[in-house]
């Protein structure tokens, strides 16, 4: 066929795959041929699902190297989440295939819950963005926080860097020393909104029978920290015994702040100090403080999407289990002064599974406790 005739023969109009013969598809060589037709539009459909797929899963090292994932971290700079998880970020890469790079970026706001809500219904689940959250965050929804409108045990987690300690510590101006004394006098502390530092000084009020008296609002705990510096509160309510010696080692020293109470364990540099749960008069109020405050023991977690493929999850979760057991890496966290009592991302999982079925009386128990709390 002569060129010219050739393209007279196209049609002027783009006509639809759908509508357009076969034949036309396929080219001139397919016509009158009907048994080959059935064979070439199997092998068509094929390769059409073949490709895709191959494009959408490449391999785990192939879709991470050049890649940069970001760290959301639920805290200001310079806190304790913000500290832990610029250490996550300086070591992880070398152990996830492809070796991505992992950056930081601080998400502070309502007390843990805007970075907990942004990666439980925002993030992209592709496995670009991590975050940082309070272990609070988990059982949030359980306890009707405002803005915590998602289910824990959706989410993937990667693994935990350190069980927590909390405690209350009063400003030296205070004049306390005990927790007694808080049973006996107000104290004000500061808080964020939702946050551990606004929910234990209201749960132990009910609980144990202090005089906390919380003022709520603060961004972050550097915040708070600096409004004892100013006199504005005269104590903090849930600030991690790891954070107390990183942050200031000096104020634990020279005297500056008096430890009154931890919990939900006992810390090994505090053998005297009491614990929370030892002060409650009956077995329903020291089930309500484990609720509570249990999930300090996750308190160093990150967490990703749900609807991240099993199979990045699955590398980043080995990485991170490497990473906790590299020497250079327990050097580095000795070196910042951060403690490392590590948690698979599978028993964390499986821990918060556990939140979630607490008994009702209890969950209602603790609800009870917090109801000071902005919610």
């Amino acid at each position: 066929m002569k060129l010219q005739t050739l393209l007279r023969s196209f049609p002027r109009k783009r006509e639809s795959r759908l509508t357009t013969p076969s034949e036309r598809i396929l080219g001139p060589r397919f016509r009158g041929d009907a048994r080959r037709l059935p064979l070439v539009l199997g092998v068509l459909a094929a390769s059409a699902c073949v490709a895709p797929a191959m494009a959408q899963s490449p391999s785990v090292e192939n879709f991470y190297r050049g890649q940069t994932v970001r760290i959301v971290v639920a805290s200001g700079p310079s806190g304790g989440f913000d500290t832990f998880a610029r250490l996550l970020s300086r070591h992880l890469g070398r152990f996830v295939p492809g070796n991505p790079t992992f950056v930081v970026q601080n998400m502070p706001g309502a007390g843990g819950l805007r970075a907990a809500g942004y990666i439980a219904k925002i993030a992209a689940p592709d496995g670009l963005t991590m975050a940082a959250v309070q272990g609070g965050m988990v059982k949030a929804p359980l306890l009707g926080l405002i803005g915590a409108d998602y289910d824990s045990t959706k989410l993937r987690w990667i693994g935990n860097l350190n069980s927590e300690v909390h405690v209350c510590v009063a400003w030296h101006t205070s004049g306390m020393t005990t927790i007694k004394e808080a049973m006996q006098k107000e104290l004000i502390v500061g808080a964020s909104t939702g946050a551990d530092s606004e929910l234990a000084p209201n749960a132990f009020n009910s609980l144990l029978g202090t005089k906390f008296k919380v003022i709520p609002g603060y961004q972050d705990g550097p915040r708070i920290l600096l409004a004892m510096q100013r006199a504005e509160v005269l104590g903090r309510c849930g600030w991690s015994w790891s954070s107390v010696v990183s942050q200031h080692p000096e104020w634990v020293k020279e005297k500056t702040v008096s430890t009154l109470v931890q919990w939900p364990a006992k810390h090994a540099d505090l053998p005297n100090l009491p614990l929370a749960q030892d002060l409650a008069i009956n077995d329903d109020d020291r089930q309500a403080i484990d609720f509570l405050f249990g999930h300090l023991m996750i308190s160093r977690s990150y967490v990703m999407p749900g609807g991240v493929p099993q199979e990045r999850i699955n590398a980043l979760r080995a990485g991170f289990d490497a990473m906790v057991k590299d020497e250079a890496v327990k050097a580095d966290f000795v070196k910042s002064n951060h403690e490392l009592a590590p948690m698979s991302g599978v028993e964390v999982n499986k821990f918060v599974d556990r939140v979630y079925a607490t008994p009702k009386r209890v969950i209602d128990k603790a609800l009870a406790a917090i109801g000071g709390a902005k919610r």
